[in-house]
């Protein structure tokens, strides 16, 4: 079951200035050659503060803002097939039915020649969709921007926010640790335990400082190498709180020395580019914890990026 998603009428009509919020559509079930968009509003796994059950209808709320051009990539979206499958209504308090829930869900709305991206609510969501992502793939690429391992088990019995790509790795038959990336890690936000772990997997790990001095383009590229190498189906894991609290702090663990919110968008858009990039996810906004509203721009304008990444794969055959 799932509620239809709402966004803002367009401020006003321009018949030479098409609004993103025009151009997305709602759609009961994925589309075929789209990118497709669901609504995960789901918070009840996070480790830190609560808020991100507000992410869904924030991103879509900050839409409102976007036109369909963007002059630096010469690259239009006025044609561009974008479609929205409302939000899961999730009303379990349990983490396990939830989990089997979305990871139902998302196995239903991934499409082979489509791109499905969820929007969170906590990064706990990425475990189900990676496992339904596992069940499409027989070799599966996983590329994660954020700021922690989450490489942690379970706690009390029970997966959680920090534990999606430690369970997903022990879970998902097709997911191989030299398939996995994980860009944006930076201060001490991490134990050695898990920094060690990591590289006791193989998993290769991007800090935040190495995409600062090396480029985010030069870290989208290799990441996605790693990543595909091998892979029918990449899926790509946004967790907001990698970029840096000067420009998203309603998150549940902001921090300091993070990526740009600019840097974020060039590494989604380069890695959306590739046809195995098939689903993606944008999760720990919690809007309510700031009121601002700037955190919630950075993570729409990611999803634009991530928009256009795709619509960039017909136009590179052109």
């Amino acid at each position: 079951m799932k509620k239809p998603a709402k966004y803002p009428a367009p401020s006003y009509l321009d018949p030479r200035d098409k609004r993103m919020v025009q151009i997305i559509k709602s759609a009961s079930g994925a589309e075929p050659k789209a990118v497709n968009i669901l609504g995960i509003p789901y918070d009840g796994a996070v480790l830190g503060r609560k808020g991100a059950a507000g992410g869904p209808s924030a991103v879509r709320e900050s839409m409102g803002s976007f036109s369909n051009y963007n002059v630096e990539l010469g690259l239009g979206l006025e044609g561009a097939r974008v479609f929205d499958l409302g939000d899961m209504v999730l009303g379990s308090p349990d983490i396990t039915s939830t989990h089997q829930a979305i990871e139902e869900e998302v196995g239903r709305d991934i499409a082979p020649s489509s791109l499905l991206v969820t929007l969170g609510g906590d990064n706990s969501i990425s475990l189900p969709a990676l496992r339904a992502c596992g069940k499409k793939s027989k070799a599966l690429g996983l590329i994660v921007i954020d700021s922690h391992f989450d490489l942690r088990g379970m706690i009390g019995g029970k997966p959680n926010s920090g534990s999606s790509y430690g369970l997903a790795l022990e879970a998902v038959e097709t997911l191989d640790p030299g398939r996995v990336v994980e860009i944006g890690i930076h201060g001490f936000l991490n134990s050695k335990s898990y920094a060690d772990k990591a590289e006791q997997l193989g998993v290769k790990v991007i800090t935040a400082e190495e995409v600062r001095k090396g480029g985010a383009l030069s870290a989208a590229r290799d990441a996605y190498a790693f990543a595909s190498a091998g892979a029918d189906l990449v899926y790509l894991s946004v967790d907001l709180d990698a970029v840096d609290i000067s420009q998203v702090s309603g998150v549940s663990a902001p921090s300091v020395g993070g990526i740009s919110g600019g840097e974020l968008s060039t590494m989604v858009y380069e890695i959306a580019k590739n046809d195995r990039v098939k689903a993606a996810d944008l999760v720990e906004l919690a809007p309510s914890l700031d009121p601002t509203g700037r955190s919630q721009r950075v993570a729409a304008t990611a999803l634009m990026y991530l928009i256009a990444g795709f619509a960039s794969r017909g136009s590179s055959r052109q």
